[in-house]
């Protein structure tokens, strides 16, 4: 069921995350973007007792996948890819542990957000 979850969220993220570059501009990949994403992933998982974690991972290799296959070099979309998977990876697994801590789901996605706005402002804001 993590596959699937995570192969309908990462298609229904790219269909948001257009709409958020048009209607608000590419500050919405390191602002709203990050939400969704987070959201999506963890809420469909935890209510339908799927794995967390495979589905961010699942999530993470196709966001890769998009990544190389879009950019315009492919040293950075080796890099762009890479970090795909290492970060949405990273997201699974705090909000597995937070959850398995804490028992609480709002908590989970809430650290899982902030760690993603985070990333993105690292490796968006200072690396691109």
């Amino acid at each position: 069921m993590a596959y699937i979850i995570g192969c309908l969220m990462a298609g229904l993220s790219f269909l948001v995350n257009k709409l958020l570059l048009r209607f608000i501009g590419s500050q919405s990949v390191i602002t709203y973007s990050p939400i969704f994403e987070e959201m999506a992933k963890t809420l469909c998982s935890y209510y339908l007792n799927a794995d967390i974690l495979v589905t961010h991972v699942v999530f993470g290799s196709l966001e890769a996948g998009y990544d190389w296959f879009t950019s315009s070099s492919s040293e950075r979309g080796s890099l762009a890819a890479l970090l795909s998977i290492v970060g949405h990876t990273l997201f699974g697994l705090v909000t597995v542990a937070v959850l398995s801590a804490s028992n609480s789901i709002i908590g989970a996605i809430f650290l899982g957000v902030c760690l993603h706005l985070i990333w993105n402002v690292i490796f968006i804001r200072f690396f691109s």
